[in-house]
């Protein structure tokens, strides 16, 4: 019992003060699981299938033919299924700049920037604020596995809990519930996923041992922890570049006719340059590390990329929580185990905010604009991102960052919003659900009008049931909201529960 009653103060505090970081985290995950589905469905070129004339060599005198700045390395990965076309990664030498783009694979052209699926996954891991993002994530994932330790143990009666719901209780009750039945639906899935979350950048986190066991060189322990390979540069003009399509045929050939995954090109203008070359498998839950190195020029193999056991064990952590594997079945559960989790943080914060209702509580309004300009702004941002993608002109400078600007702006003016609803609630959440609805509902309307061959009977009927699915969700998604912001208020009745003393059980309740 004493356990019990110290762990529910960490239980309460420990899962609210996160809960909204965690939320965006978990949110932009689960949409990140479907990145390249979002990809294609915000590339409207890439709507309807059309196989590709163009060829690693090709997007190699790309490179060299529209890209002036001397570059450390470029990285291209060729059609697959679920990204049919072309794409191209950069890091110039001097400034670190990075650049990408996809080619259309009609034209063999670029197609217009966009942020594409990338910046959900961006969003999930570093929150695009770089290092230090990366270290706030890694923070509020070792926050929720304390939460989720800590909320097993307090809730002595969680499984036989789960099998209760009731959604006409008022008060804490229901809310309760809620939070008990997602919390039980997923916790396997969030203790596994928040630990791989943390674990995959350990090496990160704590960096100490491997710069003293390496003398500071961290590209060392990268080359030997990998089994990677890296050449110096030579400091001297670069000759003939050998085609790609060469050196690609000899690694197909190396590896029984194995799929072809990234080719990285390092040191480009320079007489060191090297050609990596990735095995791509899908099928598999850690991504496979072998690799082949050649000399750029003559083609010559330099190195063969075993990686340790160890490596091996880690890549395969990695995988498990970033869910590219096992087809869209997988993802589809990482999906829905993933709004679970939010469902979880929702209903956490409304037992806190219910179990003080009507007490004269410092920070409670606070908790209440937090959780609309979170649990709101996020769905909203988001939404609005993709409107921007679709009303923005293709010809726009800097056209990627302008969506990202969609999204901040929306996101703000939904904080802003829910800063002065903050005494309304109910208000507060009827009228930001009324906007979800508009927004979801009006998007797919929006894809048809801009992309006629893009829109939900067109790609049903081509049997694109991943880009008909994403029109699909926002008309369920809109529907909900739209019968939430509609529906008559209930009146607040009483409960016995809520005028009786209250139990240990209940005192113990986050």
């Amino acid at each position: 019992m004493m356990l019990r009653q110290s762990m529910a103060g960490l239980h309460t505090w420990g899962g609210l003060l996160p809960s909204w970081l965690l939320f965006v985290i978990i949110f932009a995950g689960t949409l990140a699981c479907f990145d390249k589905e979002l990809e294609r469905w915000m590339r409207p070129a890439l709507h309807t299938p059309a196989a590709t004339a163009m060829t690693a060599t090709d997007v190699g005198n790309w490179v060299q033919a529209n890209v002036q700045a001397p570059l450390h390395a470029y990285w291209l990965h060729g059609p697959t299924e679920r990204e049919p076309y072309w794409r191209l990664g950069w890091e110039e030498d001097e400034s670190g700049t990075r650049g990408r783009v996809a080619f259309d694979p009609r034209t063999g052209r670029p197609m217009p920037e966009t942020v594409g699926g990338e910046f959900f996954f961006t969003l999930h891991y570093n929150l695009h604020a770089g290092t230090i993002g990366m270290y706030i994530v890694g923070l509020a994932g070792m926050f929720m596995l304390v939460a989720l330790v800590s909320g097993i143990i307090v809730h002595r009666r969680i499984f036989k809990d789960f099998f209760t719901l009731r959604p006409q209780a008022n008060g804490q009750r229901a809310w309760l519930d809620a939070h008990n039945l997602f919390g039980v639906i997923g916790l396997p899935f969030h203790l596994i996923l928040a630990y791989t979350g943390v674990a995959v950048f350990i090496a990160s986190y704590m960096p100490a041992g491997a710069m003293v066991a390496y003398g500071g060189d961290p590209l060392a322990f990268y080359e030997e922890v990998q089994g990677g390979y890296h050449r110096n540069e030579l400091n001297q003009p670069p000759g003939r570049f050998a085609p790609l399509e060469t050196l690609l045929t000899d690694a197909r050939e190396r590896w029984d006719g194995a799929e072809i995954g990234w080719i990285i090109v390092e040191h480009p203008s320079d007489a060191s340059a090297v050609v990596s070359v990735r095995r791509f498998d899908p099928s598999r839950i850690g991504s496979p590390q072998d690799a082949l190195s050649y000399d750029a020029f003559t083609g010559e193999l330099l190195h063969q990329q075993q990686a340790p056991a160890g490596y091996r064990a880690y890549i395969w952590l990695v995988g498990l929580h970033m869910a590219q594997f096992g087809g869209h079945i997988v993802r589809l559960l990482y999906g829905l185990l993933g709004l679970a989790g939010c469902a979880m943080l929702i209903a956490g914060t409304g037992v806190w905010l219910r179990k003080r209702e009507g007490r004269q509580i410092r920070g409670i309004e606070i908790v209440r604009a937090l959780n609309g300009a979170v649990f709101f702004g996020m769905p909203i941002a988001s939404l609005a991102l993709l409107w921007a993608n679709r009303l923005l002109p293709d010809t726009l400078a800097e056209r990627g960052a302008a969506e990202a600007w969609c999204f901040s702006l929306a996101w703000l003016a939904v904080a802003v919003f829910a800063y002065l609803s903050r005494r309304q609630p109910l208000g507060l959440s009827r009228r930001l659900s009324a906007l979800l609805a508009i927004l979801a509902l009006g998007l797919p309307l929006l894809n048809g009008l801009t992309t006629p061959e893009g829109h939900l009977l067109a790609s049903l009927a081509r049997g694109e049931l991943m880009l008909a699915g994403i029109d699909a969700v926002l008309l369920l998604v809109g529907s909900l909201c739209a019968w939430y912001s509609l529906r008559s208020p209930q009146t607040k009745k009483p409960a016995r529960e809520e005028t009786r003393p209250a139990t240990r059980q209940q005192e113990l309740a986050p």
